[in-house]
């Protein structure tokens, strides 16, 4: 372990969990908007369906099976 992850891990702890959770969220969603950029870079003119299911892809390893895909 480096000594800038000993530190994260050192200030991460004396956060509260709300503020833990909160960064973990901001974290995702950044990961979600890098992903969805990288998916229309290759993929300019994908349909926001497509887009979503990739994502899933990207994100999970597989496609979620949906009521409303019709498959």
């Amino acid at each position: 372990m480096t000594g800038a992850e000993k530190k994260y891990i050192e200030i991460m702890r004396k956060k509260t969990g709300e503020e833990r959770l909160k960064i973990s969220l901001e974290l995702r969603k950044m990961v979600l908007k890098l992903a969805e950029a990288s998916i229309r870079s290759k993929n300019p003119q994908i349909s926001p369906k497509i887009l979503f299911k990739r994502l899933q892809e990207r994100i999970h390893g597989f496609g979620f099976y949906s009521q409303n895909s019709g498959k």
